[in-house]
């Protein structure tokens, strides 16, 4: 936790530092590295995500209970040429996909969606506090205060955000060149940005041996942070890795179709990605 507080605080320093340079377009005078003024710019690519340990509600007939510190991991696709190359397959994997614009040769501001997946951790075992039913379940019904019990995904509960635990989010960019060729036409860039968002799981919940797989639905919003480095080439293509520290909550999670139970959560995560992107240009005459 001291990391990630230590990495928000440089990268709002960083964004905010100089923030006055931010105003209207410039005439893009040359396109090279550091100079990217009134340009679009947009990327895809792949992510790997973890989770700390989070407690999760649960509420509808028969039931009203918390788990307590689940631990839960992401679910990367294998690698196959025919998923990862199949235009008809690109949304299986994880991925993030962003479109942005420049305001000046620093900031920029940009939409995307980052698909990632949640799963918990099977056969764990964890505290459990409220009640459940017996007309509902007759081997778990009963009132829990701390008890443990093992996350049986046929006997008791399994969740998961495997569809997708989508974060569709905005964000204020600010890029910094590091190092640039003698050409101006290839480089290095740190990247750093602060992004609020909303949040779109898609939830498959099993509990006592029924199991909804649920549609996407608007459940919550999120916040985050994230710091890279872009490796630019022949003045329109880039590479990237960033890791990006995120915080979300979700009081309105789907759990049995079109009913009332909902499930509630808090998560923090951290995505690493890898994508590959290209600027696009707008040149503008002199008036």
């Amino acid at each position: 936790m001291r990391t990630a507080v230590i990495l928000c605080v440089m990268v709002l320093g960083s964004i905010f530092a100089d923030a006055q340079e931010v105003g209207e377009p410039t005439l893009v005078s040359k396109s090279e590295i550091g100079n990217r003024a009134n340009q679009f710019y947009f990327f895809w690519g792949y992510n790997r995500a973890s989770y700390n340990p989070s407690d999760i509600s649960f509420k509808g007939d028969g039931y009203d209970f918390s788990l307590e510190n689940v631990r839960a991991h992401d679910l990367p696709e294998s690698w196959d040429p025919k998923v990862y190359f199949n235009p008809k397959q690109l949304t299986i994997p994880q991925f993030n996909f962003r479109v942005g614009y420049f305001l000046n040769d620093k900031y920029s501001i940009s939409l995307g969606w980052d698909h990632m997946k949640y799963r918990i951790d099977e056969f764990q075992r964890v505290k459990v506090n409220g009640e459940i039913s017996s007309e509902r379940s007759e081997e778990y019904g009963g009132v829990y205060e701390g008890q443990y019990e093992v996350l049986d995904p046929k006997r008791f509960i399994t969740i998961e955000h495997t569809d997708g635990f989508n974060f569709v989010r905005a964000a204020i960019e600010r890029q910094d060149v590091i190092a640039r060729s003698k050409n101006g036409k290839h480089g290095v860039c740190f990247t750093g940005a602060v992004s609020l968002g909303a949040m779109f799981p898609w939830t498959d919940f099993t509990l006592f041996g029924e199991r909804n797989r649920n549609f996407v639905h608007l459940a919550g919003y999120g916040a985050s942070v994230h710091t890279g480095l872009r490796f630019e080439f022949f003045k329109y293509g880039f590479l990237q890795y960033a890791s990006q520290l995120g915080w979300v909550n979700m009081p309105d999670i789907i759990l049995e179709g079109k009913s009332s139970a909902r499930a509630s959560q808090k998560i923090t995560f951290n995505e690493r990605s890898i994508v590959a992107g290209a600027y696009i240009p707008i040149q503008r005459k002199k008036s």
